[in-house]
């Protein structure tokens, strides 16, 4: 991770990650917390968040366009996390898009703790706080197009980004994507690394799906970062 003033947006200060770093990361505390699985199934990402984190968790009627919150406090510690009580609605992709807004947030509670660290003389905020940041005191408000694995529409939100980065990252553990692709993975004739050809693509984002409880284009993108075909498939 590098940190470095920031030239515009709501923080003094900015992060940059690695992606494979974020994977990383987010392997390391799943590990710690307990909650990988031994074989590829769905990660059980509320109570991730609930105890790895140690903050208080829970859905909330939130205003239109808003998916979800992260909280922290002086400490940068993240203390409260909340999911739109809208997005229940007991529809299968709206339950598989509750659980990539839970790892979005996990993301925040991951990432960016340090942005919200209370330094006496140092600012936190820069002048353009809450203004088209979706920064609220030390809340993070994510909203839909935040939390759209595919979506581009970042328009400078960094730390938007990078919880997005951590859905593939909790959600879809590399070691456990490659375990449940067993059987439509080939061996690349040049590299001997795994590959996966074009005509099972469509077969592995259905497993991935179904196994691991994701909607399709998280499982899509998944592959695309680690099965890049050809064209090049990297949509984060």
């Amino acid at each position: 991770m590098r940190e470095y003033r920031a030239s515009s947006g709501p923080f003094e200060r900015r992060l940059s990650f690695q992606t494979d770093e974020i994977d990383e990361m987010c392997l390391e505390a799943l590990q710690k917390g307990g909650f990988l699985p031994t074989k590829p199934g769905p990660i059980r990402i509320d109570r991730f968040v609930e105890k790895y984190f140690q903050c208080n968790t829970g859905y909330e009627d939130l205003p239109n366009g808003v998916m979800g919150y992260t909280l922290f406090d002086k400490s940068g510690k993240a203390i409260q996390v909340r999911i739109a009580e809208k997005l229940e609605d007991g529809h299968q992709a709206s339950d598989r898009r509750v659980r990539s807004t839970w790892a979005h947030e996990g993301g925040h509670c991951l990432l960016h703790p340090t942005l919200f660290i209370e330094t006496p003389g140092q600012p936190i905020f820069s002048e353009t706080e809450g203004k088209n940041s979706n920064i609220e005191g030390r809340r993070i408000l994510c909203r839909e197009n935040d939390i759209r694995p595919a979506s581009r529409q970042y328009s400078g939100r960094w730390w938007e980004w990078q919880a997005n980065r951590c859905i593939g990252g909790f959600l879809l553990p590399k070691s456990l994507v490659t375990n449940a692709l067993t059987g439509l993975l080939v061996d690349s004739v040049v590299t001997r690394s795994p590959t996966l050809p074009l005509a099972r693509r469509t077969e592995a984002e259905k497993l991935l799906s179904s196994t691991f409880e994701v909607n399709p284009i998280v499982a899509r993108i998944r592959l695309g970062e680690m099965f890049p075909d050809s064209k090049g498939q990297m949509e984060f």
